[in-house]
């Protein structure tokens, strides 16, 4: 749609003049508006860094942004958002050179060569069409195939029908203006010139309907023409600068938060310096201002999808907690007081500002109950689920270290859980002298690495057993612990515990927001194994497995850390173990959240199953990264459930209606919470660990 010298003149002085200050106001309008923006991710909160592995980022940015790998988790929704997305890449070139075209009618783009724009505009003539079909399947699973996720938005459908609106008016100047180019070029008694006549092959959608107005007269073509042209551009600033204030805002904000995004691994949380916040007398977040730029960013970032509530513990259990939601109200508190924030951190103002931010709705207690903080298990569904790379669960133990650490303020029963692992070193509050009690039962000894240190044995410990609160004092995990070390003794893999001397990890007290009691035992354990040169962990808890590997090297401890199915799947395809007896049973598998999405660790105990013979695996409905939390996570495990149905006799529902005849986990939280709900419901599936199914196939040994 380039305008010709001939068509120069309809523009005018006048014309070209109120375009130029249209832009303008439109450009300082959303300068000013995203300067605020900007304003409010810089102020307050402490420092962070993101500009580390710019390569790993870049690549993270185009996998998740430009390849939408996330999207085409609901095939419907992906083709669609590709086709709008899509839309804006290639028409962002066609938006300037409308801009261009306004500025200096005639010019045309001489920066561009002649070949490279003939492609384009065949490439928008058809994105002109895919985009407007996006706009159509978008408002469909809006109003016609609606997704329980999706909540009514004037907002989403206002952008939609803008978005549809640009591609109509685009299409109907383009075709004005081609019509009226060959009216007057035959008014002239000219020839169509090669351009005119090349533009059926060029732009084949606007050619044909440029032919439907031939009958037009000039006059009437050029008001068409012009007509559309300045509905387009006036639409597109209007959109620019409603973007800001929409959840739209993620058009601009979405690939910034993706280069931005956490590359460190998942499961694990930031650490900071404990001793600086103590004296600082500031302890996680009471304040939206607290939350640092990355947070904020993710605020402005939320699309309001609803994607991450689908399979959300907390959403489908009829708590609190969604995570849409509380990112939601966490960004409608940043907007409240915005203006405020910005003038008070400036230092502008009568004073106004503070009295405001003094007067002002609180966060905790405020635009989020104590409830909603503390209903999350941790499970990152939101956060595997979520299509630009925001996390949930940093924010929420944010808030939950303030009120542990600096209001004292959290459920009474994590004050039990707090003494045990302080005083015993467990949360269940049982003495730390009957820890390595389980090994009682084994025929053979289970040494500690004080044992085998003081016995030298040949070629040393090759791998340090860690058990676990869980599987040091919780009956069934017991029965996996003694079945873990009959498999590793089975391979002839020399293997020792820390017994007395092995101490919580901390992972539910960090969780629950007690940074102060996770940091004094992450620093004790860390010091335990590095006394004994440890360099290799093996363990059935995912949530050990997780901290140990993940936040423990935060204290110098770094170790090759397995967890159990890893380690025993592998010795079974080595041929060091062998599996022989076995029962028929169809299985079903419950992946725990701390191995599964915290840890990408999904096949191994599936290849394990898949070795038992007799065993049929049967997949859940949501398994694998969809897969159900079983409620314990987060420490939730030592926290009464009062609101709502109960998640684990949700997530057992499920598994009852998957018809097998038992369920394989792999974690013993996992295991208690399932046997719970087994018990509470009169169920009739067991639950079985898998590495406790795995000891039962051993060969049989004489005596």
């Amino acid at each position: 749609m380039t305008i010709t010298p001939a068509q120069a003149t309809y523009f005018g002085f006048s014309g070209t003049l109120l375009f130029a200050l249209l832009l303008l106001g439109a450009l300082t309008l959303f300068t000013y508006t995203a300067s605020r923006r900007i304003q409010l991710l810089t102020l307050g909160g402490p420092p962070e860094d993101r500009l580390d592995h710019p390569l790993a980022r870049l690549w993270h940015m185009a996998e998740y942004g430009l390849l939408q790998r996330k999207m085409f988790r609901d095939p419907y929704a992906g083709l669609y958002h590709a086709l709008i997305f899509s839309g804006f890449l290639v028409l962002l070139l066609r938006t300037l050179m409308l801009v261009f075209e306004g500025l200096f009618p005639g010019a045309g783009l001489p920066f561009l060569p002649t070949g490279f724009w003939q492609g384009y505009l065949l490439v928008k003539d058809l994105v002109l069409v895919t985009t407007f079909a996006g706009v159509v399947l978008a408002l469909a699973r809006r109003h016609v195939a609606k997704k329980e996720r999706l909540d009514p938005s004037f907002d989403a459908d206002l952008i939609l029908l803008l978005i549809g609106f640009l591609m109509v008016t685009d299409l109907g100047a383009g075709a004005a203006k081609m019509a009226l180019d060959a009216a007057k070029s035959a008014a002239l008694g000219a020839t169509p010139s090669t351009a005119l006549a090349q533009n059926a092959l060029w732009e084949p959608l606007t050619y044909s309907l440029s032919k439907q107005f031939s009958f037009l007269s000039s006059s009437s073509l050029q008001a068409i023409y012009f007509g559309a042209w300045w509905a387009h551009l006036v639409a597109i600033f209007v959109f620019g600068n409603y973007l800001p204030f929409a959840k739209h805002f993620h058009v601009i904000t979405a690939l910034p938060n993706l280069f931005f995004a956490k590359l460190e691994p998942a499961g694990k949380m930031a650490t900071f310096d404990i001793e600086r916040a103590a004296e600082a007398e500031k302890f996680g977040v009471s304040k939206i201002e607290d939350f640092t730029w990355k947070q904020k960013l993710d605020m402005f970032t939320c699309t309001e999808c609803g994607r991450c509530r689908e399979v959300c513990p907390t959403h489908l259990t009829g708590k609190p907690l969604t995570p849409k939601g509380f990112m939601v109200d966490l960004r409608n508190a940043l907007y409240a007081d915005a203006d405020a924030l910005i003038d008070a951190d400036a230092g502008r103002g009568d004073g106004s500002a503070e009295v405001a931010l003094a007067a002002r709705r609180p966060l905790i207690g405020g635009w989020i109950d104590e409830e909603t903080i503390w209903a999350c298990t941790t499970c990152r569904y939101c956060e595997h689920a979520c299509p630009v790379g925001i996390t949930f669960v940093d924010k929420i133990t944010d808030l939950r270290r303030h009120l542990v650490l600096e209001k004292s303020s959290f459920p009474k029963e994590a004050q039990t859980a707090f003494n045990g692992m302080e005083r015993q070193g467990n949360p269940w509050n049982l003495a730390a002298s009957d820890r390595a009690a389980w090994t009682v039962d084994l025929p053979f000894p289970v040494l500690t690495m004080a044992e085998a240190a003081d016995a030298k044995l040949a070629g040393g410990v090759e791998v340090l057993f860690w058990v676990g609160c869980a599987g040091s004092y919780e009956e069934r995990g017991k029965r996996v612990s003694r079945s873990l070390a009959r498999l590793l003794h089975e391979a002839g893999v020399t293997f020792a515990i820390l017994g007395t001397e092995e101490t919580c990890t901390g992972d539910a007290a960090r969780r629950l927001g007690n940074e102060y009691l996770f940091q004094t035992l992450a620093r004790q354990n860390v010091e335990t194994m590095k006394g004994y040169g440890v360099t290799r962990i093996v363990t059935n808890c995912p949530h050990c497995f997780n901290t140990l590997a993940n936040e423990y090297p935060d204290f110098g401890g770094t170790f090759e850390v397995m967890h159990g199915t890893e380690l025993v799947s592998r010795l079974v395809r080595e041929g060091r173990i062998r599996l022989v007896n076995g029962e028929a049973r169809s299985l079903s598998f419950h992946d725990p959240c701390y191995l599964g999405r915290h840890n990408g660790v999904y096949d191994a105990p599936r290849e394990l199953l898949n070795a038992i013979p007799g065993i049929v695996l049967k997949e859940l409905p949501l398994s694998r990264g969809n897969g159900m939390c079983c409620g314990a996570g987060g420490g939730r495990m030592w926290l009464d459930e009062t609101i709502g149905a109960r998640v684990n006799q949700a997530r057992f529902a499920e598994i009852e209606a998957n018809g097998t005849d038992a369920v394989g986990v792999s974690c013993p939280f996992c295991m208690v919470m399932l046997g719970n709900a087994k018990t509470e419901l009169a169920g009739r599936t067991e639950a079985y660990d898998v590495l406790e199914l795995a000891a039962q196939a051993l060969p049989a040994h004489p005596g």
